[in-house]
């Protein structure tokens, strides 16, 4: 008995200890169960979750997608051109008749007409230095000029255009922002520019396009729809390369395209392109075949087109209604790389830029030469003088505006006389 109660004193304390382990382990095994059963309940609301998610993506690709695509369509960021091309109307109606309606209610008889030799600038710095603020110009291309003399000027190396009003002492940016670069709110060298009822269209030159802006926008940057050139720069009949000029008849804009040595148009009714003219002889070198046009005129009541074929240094003038017609009307050895040219009331005499001679001629309908009306021939920053100008414009009164663009400026040549006094 007593080697019994002691073996049982050394068993007891092991029993307990085999109950203590075989405790602990039953706890794990519940906590396990536990943790198991709690990752079934939080996979079954997972799941839950998961299916409602489902269920709303579903739902909002049914419903809330033509949703998105229709404000998409309300408010585009950068909207494509769609043809036919609508392009949005502003709400102010222009303020000025376009200078050519004007021109034509008024006399001028241009063969006795003249012109003060001296100019006034009417935009750009008095010292004809190129800036960048608003009260200055760097290197400017075109002009249009509003019946009243309001002038919008492609301000090109400044990468805008701007709004002059008469007597104004600074610009008014309405296209671009001064910064070069590709977004539509940008422009990069712009060097022509038209107005046809209240849209702006500019010829963008590095980007090698054709942008149209509302005119009268409120905004400050205000964004441009892309006209032609959204394929880069080319000669397929969906891209151009550099445009110098643009003109606009009653259906048609006109377009030098000038490294492809061809006159385009597109059409405001039927939104199509065509080729008006091209040059075909890569020799460039026959009566009819141009050389890197850049000036346009038209004249509705012939339908003819006169193009400043620079490179050949004269002006030819085309036949709209057949494309193998042309004619040389001025040039023959006295012009210097013509630029510009515009017609006065008739149709039929021209004023031409001659850029590298530094002046403006007066050339007779059926002369063999021209008249110098401005300018010395000489390049100078005087009152008198120009350097390399690029266009001109006249406003109702018929006073003559020349971009004279190495003096980057422009200037005002008004008119003396009509020339018309002997025939009231």
């Amino acid at each position: 008995m007593i080697w019994l109660r002691a073996k049982s004193g050394r068993i007891q304390p092991t029993l307990d200890s085999i109950r203590h382990t075989f405790s602990q382990q039953q706890r794990r095994v519940d906590a396990q169960q536990d943790i198991q059963s709690q990752k079934i309940n939080w996979k079954s609301v997972g799941c839950a979750i998961s299916l409602v998610v489902f269920t709303v993506l579903l739902l909002g690709s049914v419903i809330g997608i033509p949703v998105v695509l229709t404000q998409l369509k309300k408010n585009p960021y950068c909207p494509k051109p769609s043809f036919p091309i609508k392009f949005p109307t502003s709400t102010a109606s222009p303020k000025t008749t376009n200078s050519q309606r004007a021109l034509a209610s008024k006399r001028l008889c241009t063969a006795r007409a003249s012109w003060s030799s001296k100019g006034i600038t009417v935009a750009g710095l008095s010292n004809n230095l190129p800036s960048t603020a608003l009260s200055g110009l760097h290197h400017p291309s075109d002009i249009y000029v509003y019946a009243n003399g309001t002038l919008l000027i492609a301000d090109t190396d400044n990468n805008r255009i701007v709004k002059w009003n008469q007597n104004a002492k600074e610009g008014v940016l309405i296209a671009g922002t001064g910064s070069y670069g590709s977004w539509n709110n940008l422009l990069a060298k712009p060097t022509a520019l038209t107005v046809y009822h209240d849209h702006l269209y500019v010829s963008d030159s590095d980007n090698y396009r054709i942008q149209v802006f509302t005119l009268n926008s409120n905004s400050t940057s205000p964004r441009a729809v892309t006209l032609i050139g959204r394929y880069g720069q080319g000669s397929q009949s969906n891209q151009i390369n550099e445009v110098k000029s643009l003109a606009a008849t009653a259906s048609l804009l006109l377009m030098a395209d000038s490294n492809n040595d061809r006159i385009l148009s597109w059409n405001f009714e039927s939104n199509f392109f065509d080729i008006v003219f091209e040059n075909k002889n890569m020799l460039k070198s026959n009566s009819t075949a141009l050389h890197h046009p850049s000036g346009l005129a038209y004249d509705p009541k012939t339908s003819s087109l006169y193009v400043a074929d620079t490179l050949h240094s004269r002006i030819q003038k085309y036949s709209i209604n057949n494309k193998n017609v042309s004619n040389t009307v001025a040039g023959w050895g006295e012009l210097n790389r013509p630029t510009a040219v515009q017609l006065d009331p008739s149709g039929t005499n021209m004023f031409i830029v001659d850029t590298f001679n530094h002046r403006v001629l007066l050339w007779l309908d059926g002369s063999r030469h021209g008249r110098t009306i401005i300018g010395n021939g000489t390049a100078g920053n005087g009152d008198e003088q120009l350097n390399s100008p690029s266009q001109i414009r006249f406003d109702a009164d018929y006073n003559l505006y020349v971009v004279d663009t190495n003096n980057c400026r422009v200037q005002r040549f008004d008119l003396i006389s009509n020339g018309c006094e002997k025939y009231m």
